[in-house]
């Protein structure tokens, strides 16, 4: 297939261009040239947005806009609240109206996250899958409002006929990346902690199975509308804390009140760290999609012990 990739710098889009350069012909669409071109080998062809007028969007199977500033990069304010929806929201736009221009109608997969359901409190047993119910007037918190406005900018594209799938991301794992980056230091110096009350869920899913469920999805254009990209077996923050201290043979001794946490991160941090969703990959189960790493146990030990 001949793909176009959005948003290839972040780490999920430089995994998938790896992994689909052997196979497709690779166009990864960014804003800064002399980045990317530093970042791709000369097998991948390098387009900025201010080209994307000049493209012809008939020319692509598939489009995938992987575009969004990173949730947990800094303390929020009004300003980054409002970045991190735009982000989002005006890259989906201009590829919808450039596809519109040419009447194109390739697959269009777009990033999305787990947080559009809405968070749960702590011992919340509620579990959600691509069919749960979602209040797109009235977001439940600015995690879900982040991803209503994200996914409903997609309308244009559903009401075109252009067959739109969205990939509601967990958290990724993956060494040095994300927040396995943020995580083992910490913890590698025997200083990993239990947050607050330490039941807040985590769906966590292995970049392998990121990246294999696209490739899934991708040989199947007929698979539209939202997809759970998780593990289907998702873990308290507590249960996290321990495989990972047990998995890099350190001691779990520190528990940090949710007050300290609130204090220190505002608002980001009741959210990212304090609160969840048990998050179910309902659709990709019974599409026949088989897991690499359905265990937190199996995915940490692999991204983290020497082999």
């Amino acid at each position: 297939m001949n793909i176009l990739i959005a948003g290839a710098s972040g780490f999920v889009g430089g995994e998938l261009v790896n992994a689909l350069q052997s196979e497709h012909t690779i166009t990864v669409l960014g804003r800064d040239r002399h980045l990317l071109q530093k970042r791709f080998s000369e097998k991948i062809i390098i387009q900025t947005w201010e080209d994307l007028p000049q493209l012809d969007p008939r020319h692509y199977d598939a489009v995938i806009n992987l575009c969004g500033h990173n949730i947990a990069d800094s303390r929020w304010n009004k300003q980054i609240k409002e970045k991190l929806i735009q982000s989002r929201v005006e890259t989906n736009v201009q590829l919808v109206n450039w596809l519109s221009t040419q009447h194109a109608k390739p697959h269009f997969m777009c990033a999305n996250a787990v947080g559009i359901y809405g968070l749960q409190t702590n011992g919340d047993t509620e579990e959600f899958d691509e069919n749960s119910p979602i209040d797109f007037d009235h977001p439940r918190d600015f995690l879900s409002e982040i991803g209503v406005r994200w996914q409903a900018s997609l309308a244009p594209a559903v009401a075109l006929g252009i067959p739109v799938t969205t990939l509601r991301f967990g958290v990724v794992l993956k060494k040095n990346q994300g927040i396995l980056k943020k995580l083992v230091p910490s913890f590698w110096m025997g200083m990993g902690s239990v947050l607050g009350e330490g039941t807040q869920m985590i769906s966590w899913v292995h970049i392998d199975d990121v990246i294999a469920s696209i490739e899934f999805l991708l040989k199947r254009p007929g698979l539209t509308g939202a997809f759970n990209i998780t593990s289907p077996n998702p873990v308290s923050q507590e249960q996290f804390a321990k495989i990972l201290a047990k998995t890099l043979h350190r001691p779990l001794l520190l528990k940090i009140p949710a007050k300290v946490i609130e204090v220190l991160l505002g608002e980001m941090g009741e959210y990212l760290l304090l609160s969840g969703q048990r998050v179910i990959p309902k659709r990709l189960i019974e599409e026949g999609y088989q897991f690499a790493y359905p265990q937190c146990t199996d995915a940490l030990k692999h991204e983290l012990q020497p082999e």
